[in-house]
């Protein structure tokens, strides 16, 4: 069983995001190696771009069940990391758009293939990875962590 991170204790200024469910290298019902981290609640709860930059896919129109990401955005920043944040219930941002730290981008949804373990019974979670501009993945963690010390 994967360890349950509670945000509102680790993180105070992210209370109300949720919890971390599927940490970075967990294990899900999609993949032996999770390549970011799930974070649970309800949906509709607000998500932030944990890092500026500029949109560069914004993926509509999806459903629950479906096998991919459901609704999603990648945001590419400075660096050419690529920070994909799925299964969203609604996006707020288009391709080109500039965002910045803190920027609210869409909701938290269960668009997609979700098996998120929040014991509400919906699969609502964010999933949020970041892959660098080689392609190698990154712990989102880290970027959560800097961008609250912002």
């Amino acid at each position: 069983m994967a360890q349950r991170i509670n945000l509102a204790a680790s993180f105070p200024n992210l209370k109300n995001l949720g919890t971390v469910t599927t940490p970075y290298g967990g294990q899900t019902s999609q993949e032996a190696f999770h390549p970011g981290i799930d974070i649970a609640n309800k949906i509709g709860t607000k998500i932030p771009a944990f890092a500026g930059g500029t949109v560069t896919e914004a993926d509509y129109g999806h459903v629950q069940g479906e096998n991919n990401y459901g609704n999603s955005v990648i945001i590419t920043d400075a660096e050419g990391n690529k920070h994909r944040y799925s299964h969203l219930n609604r996006g707020y941002v288009k391709v080109g758009d500039r965002v910045g730290a803190g920027s609210t981008i869409g909701e938290l949804g269960n668009t997609g293939a979700t098996s998120s373990k929040s014991g509400m019974g919906d699969g609502a979670n964010l999933d949020y990875r970041i892959a660098s501009r080689y392609g190698k993945y990154k712990n989102p963690l880290t970027y959560v962590s800097n961008f609250l010390k912002q």
